[in-house]
């Protein structure tokens, strides 16, 4: 997902709880590399869970928001349609222990621009959603001395976007964004689940109008008309750790840097730094689970 907006909204707190859920370890020396492990796993959980997240008000801003967050916890793991687990929810076409063919979905928060003193009488910044296909191939494997192991997985993502105010849907163009990550089991403890990943993101221009275009009926002294160019939209690396508790619950914690070097717009009034961070963190309790189990990596 291209950014996170995070400035409170009372008109749809049903778009906080959704793009809530589409959220957010280095190698060892030596490792063999193995076969992909699999786990025998409920089909679903229910629970709850709750949150604090501090991010930049759209990408580029020097702005932030602390927002906090209680919401349902939902898990699904079915052999097409799969919801968490450390992912965003996707709809399985095909799979081996190679690759996954998929259709993914990301979600971010919309954005008053009231509250953001560059976009400030401008309109606001609606619910954000994507949705497309991405092929996932799993690179490596590994199986370590102390008995964790670790995956590294390339995925390559395509997206259409599309905004709303729940009146009505609008489609802001197209979303490249190829994505490295390696997740290592048991990192430095059996509890800890460690993830860092690199996302290059390259968008059309009516992606990057939605955030950096200003027409010139909004234009002031200081904000002089703009109309974006499709491109390079910037690099996230993200790192985060999820601390099993339990097997009922969890602590997560999460970091997002987002490199904006080179940007295709950052020539626009409305961008300001090419080095932003976000943070997070949650509380996860699974209060409820299916008996029948499937077996997941």
């Amino acid at each position: 997902m291209i950014s996170f907006h995070n400035i409170p909204s009372k008109r749809k707190p049903f778009a906080a709880v959704i793009a809530a859920l589409a959220i957010l370890p280095w190698p060892a020396l030596a490792a063999e590399e193995a076969e992909p492990v699999m786990l025998e796993k409920p089909l679903w959980e229910l629970g709850a869970g709750a949150g604090v997240l501090v991010q930049p008000h759209y990408p580029g801003s020097s702005q932030h928001q602390t927002r906090g967050l209680g919401l349902p916890y939902v898990v699904y793991r079915g052999d097409v349609l799969r919801i968490g687990d450390g992912q965003t929810a996707r709809a399985v076409a095909a799979e081996n222990n190679f690759y996954e063919l998929s259709l993914s979905f990301a979600a971010a928060f919309d954005a008053d621009s009231d509250g953001n003193e560059l976009r400030e009488g401008m309109p606001d910044l609606d619910f954000i959603f994507e949705v497309g296909p991405q092929l996932v191939f799993s690179l490596a494997d590994f199986q370590f001395s102390d008995t964790s192991y670790s995956e590294l997985e390339l995925s390559l993502q395509a997206r259409a976007a599309l905004s709303t105010d729940f009146s009505g849907v609008d489609h802001h163009g197209y979303v490249f964004e190829p994505m490295l990550r390696y997740r290592h089991y048991g990192f430095l403890s059996p509890q800890l689940e460690a993830t860092v990943s690199i996302r290059p993101v390259w968008a059309t221009r009516d992606v990057h109008g939605y955030f950096y275009d200003v027409e010139t009926e909004f234009a002031t002294a200081t904000r002089t008309p703009f109309e974006a160019s499709s491109g390079y939209f910037g690099t996230g690396v993200n790192f985060s750790g999820t601390w099993h508790i339990n097997d009922k619950a969890r602590i997560i914690a999460g970091i997002q840097t987002s490199f904006h070097h080179g940007a295709e717009n950052r020539d626009s009034p409305l961008f300001e730094d090419d080095f932003t961070v976000g943070a997070a963190v949650g509380f996860i309790w699974s209060l409820f689970e299916s008996k029948r189990t499937v077996m997941r990596p």
